[in-house]
């Protein structure tokens, strides 16, 4: 009886050790099991966190893009969905920065995944658009810009300038015809009829291609080599006939020196930039009937100035007041160290 009830007991303890040996190894599998489970998560939660972010700096690209093409970002700035792995995909918007800089394009680019909310990042940039005029716009120039002296105007020739008849007063408007760098005593205006516009004398030191472009004369003609129909520079002597551009769509005209001075005459009607290179000056006597609407440039003198010749300021090119903007944007880059987030 002894010895069967020892081994009753011995194979009852037998038994209780698999079973605390089974719950144990039972315990460590879930365990194990757990953490894997939570380490995928983690590693997910890690990927979709990297996805985006990377959705987010995409939108910057977007925005550099849309920016170099000579758009704006706003709020409304619609941005194509993103897709990650998984089937997730992610939305991006725009949202303004707090600080606005001026010369700046400042973006903040939020995504976030559709099927996730809690799935969100935020990239900030700013950047800076490289554009072919001086100025905001481009219409800040006066309809006639000289780097030299104003003689023998001919006739009665007309420079109609911006008209400031209705412009806020918090608006910057002043109705200049002329922009000189040479002071009055060089600037014989004679009969010209300057409907009211004011001349700037002595308004700026250097070149007036500097005075009036953005962009170097070798960049300007690599563009217009390019074929861009809206950039023309010419090396022919040839009087000027044809007329260019729109209300919508200036064009920037340039006659280098190569071209002397051409006359413009039969009457072209001409939308944009004219610029002269000629620093030994040019005589425009002989012009038959040109009118531009923008810009006329003389990188020297100007003599002979003749009674047909009319230069509008670009506000004037349409009627209706719908005249695109008369500058364009050449290209778009970050601004380094603007990634920073903002204060």
């Amino acid at each position: 009886m002894t010895s069967r009830k020892i081994k009753q007991q011995r194979g009852a303890l037998t038994l209780m050790l698999g079973l605390l040996l089974l719950m144990g190894s039972t315990i460590l599998t879930l365990g194990s099991v757990r953490v894997g489970i939570m380490e995928q998560r983690i590693a997910n939660n890690e990927s979709r966190a990297k996805e985006a972010q990377q959705a987010a700096q995409a939108g910057l690209d977007y925005a550099l893009a849309v920016l170099s093409a000579g758009g704006e970002i706003t709020e409304d700035t619609a941005v194509p969905v993103l897709n990650g792995t998984a089937d997730y995909t992610y939305e991006v918007h725009f949202r303004p920065p707090p600080v606005v800089e001026p010369e700046q394009t400042c973006v903040s680019s939020q995504a976030q995944a559709r099927s996730d909310q809690s799935i969100q990042a935020t990239a900030t940039e700013c950047f800076q658009q490289q554009r072919l005029l001086k100025g905001t716009t481009g219409s800040d120039q006066a309809p006639l810009v000289l780097n030299g002296c104003l003689r023998g105007v001919t006739g009665n020739p007309d420079i109609y300038p911006r008209d400031c008849t209705g412009v806020e007063e918090d608006e910057d408007c002043t109705s200049v015809a002329i922009t000189s760098s040479q002071d009055m005593a060089c600037l014989d205006t004679g009969h010209l009829n300057l409907h009211g516009g004011q001349i700037e004398d002595e308004a700026f030191t250097g070149s007036a291609w500097d005075q009036v472009f953005d962009i170097g004369k070798d960049e300007f003609k690599a563009i217009a080599d390019s074929g861009d129909p809206q950039f023309r520079w010419i090396n022919s002597s040839s009087n000027w006939h044809q007329s260019l551009g729109s209300p919508m769509e200036p064009v920037y005209l340039v006659f280098s020196t190569a071209a002397d001075c051409p006359k413009l005459n039969g009457n072209p009607t001409i939308y944009g930039i004219v610029y002269f290179e000629n620093a030994a000056g040019c005589r425009s006597q002989g012009w038959g009937g040109a009118t531009v609407y923008g810009t006329v440039v003389f990188d020297g003198d100007l003599k002979k100035l003749t009674a047909n010749s009319r230069f509008y300021h670009w506000s004037r090119a349409d009627s209706e007041g719908e005249q695109a903007n008369l500058d364009r944007v050449r290209s778009a880059s970050r601004i380094p160290g603007s990634w920073r987030d903002w204060d």
